[in-house]
């Protein structure tokens, strides 16, 4: 048992290992020989995307106790974290915190690790779109918000330190989250993919990267199992991740994503005692969906359609948004958007 155990992950107590159940020390042992299997590819350079939910820390902090073991392997490894800036406040602070401690923890100080924290271009944050250029809330026919505040800043900092052939992308992504996700994944391996016993690899041969999903096939509860019992023991600060989520199935996004018809994540925030607070964000939210669909509110296009947001309807929900940034008393918007917005304004042709 110790022996095996010593396979799985190195420096940690052996006691601890006998309190993990069966099913986690298989999934484990799995999330390791997809680490092996990238080293054998020759990708020793790593970039792990973080969103801090629970399943992309999992994904970090196996693929940091697997470097512990084969320093002299992987040559680089880089954290890439995109702060949409509208992000729940409650994961926003996990996340910011928990790369904050990453950089003291002794455990992984000899980790080749750099951190980077990405932001949204000015132009493309979600209020300067909104509330400046009149961008209606994204919905399911025109989600414009995922490629503008995630994906762009995300490859703006992968160009920069992406090596061919040599650099893998780590997610955190598991068959059983969603339909349309499994239906991705498994069409990945029928593109040639490496897929099966506990290994799900695929590479793009155009620009010679690796992308490897460790913890492809774990289920739910060994997530939390691994997060709740046993990562705090090797210094990770995880257990606040149980209270930031206030139930395991709780999907985060955006505090003011309209793409979904009710805001779950957000209700389980405002039901904690530390984050009741916040209960005007997810009234605002729900503000801006009704106040943005009334036809009176919006541009109509020539052929009777409602188009962009009108100049009054944004000035309203600005000032609205101000407000309850001081009632809340956390940055909502920054006084450099807030200049952007009335700037988009002042250059605009239509006074409505």
């Amino acid at each position: 048992m110790f022996n095996l155990a010593n396979e799985v992950l190195a420096g940690v107590d052996r006691d601890l290992y006998l309190d993990l159940n069966s099913s986690l020390f298989d999934r484990i042992k799995e999330s390791n020989k997809s680490f092996g299997y990238l080293l054998s590819q020759g990708f020793e350079n790593w970039i792990i995307t973080f969103s801090g939910g629970k399943d992309s820390t999992t994904t970090l902090i196996l693929a940091l106790e697997y470097i512990i073991k084969y320093p002299e392997r992987v040559k680089r490894v880089d954290i890439v974290y995109c702060d949409t800036l509208v992000e729940i406040p409650s994961i926003n602070e996990f996340s910011i915190d928990f790369l904050e401690k990453l950089k003291v923890l002794s455990r992984i100080k000899n980790i080749p690790l750099h951190i980077n924290i990405v932001k949204p271009q000015l132009a493309d944050r979600y209020w300067v779109k909104m509330l400046g250029y009149g961008y209606p809330p994204p919905h399911q026919k025109f989600r414009w918000c995922t490629r503008r505040l995630k994906i762009t800043p995300v490859n703006q900092v992968l160009k920069e330190y992406i090596i061919k052939n040599k650099t893998a992308i780590l997610t955190g992504v598991r068959f059983g989250e969603s339909k349309d996700r499994d239906i991705r994944l498994n069409n990945s391996c029928i593109r040639g993919g490496e897929c099966g016993q506990g290994l799900w690899f695929e590479k793009s041969q155009r620009l010679g990267i690796g992308y490897m999903a460790p913890i492809i096939n774990w289920p739910l509860c060994d997530v939390w199992d691994f997060l709740i019992g046993f990562a705090p023991h090797m210094g990770y600060p995880t257990l606040m991740l149980k209270e930031v989520y206030n139930g395991h199935d709780t999907r985060f996004g955006c505090w003011t994503c309209t793409v979904v018809k009710q805001d779950k994540a957000m209700l389980r925030t405002i039901e904690q005692k530390n984050w009741k607070h916040l209960k005007p964000l997810y009234n605002f939210r729900i503000e801006i969906w009704e106040t943005t669909r009334l036809k009176e509110n919006r541009i109509m296009k020539p052929n009777n359609s409602p188009g962009k947001i009108n100049k009054t309807t944004r000035a309203y929900l600005l000032n609205r948004l101000i407000d309850i940034q001081n009632e809340v008393k956390i940055k909502l918007i920054s006084s450099e958007e807030i200049n952007f917005i009335k700037d988009v304004w002042s250059n605009e042709s239509n006074p409505n």
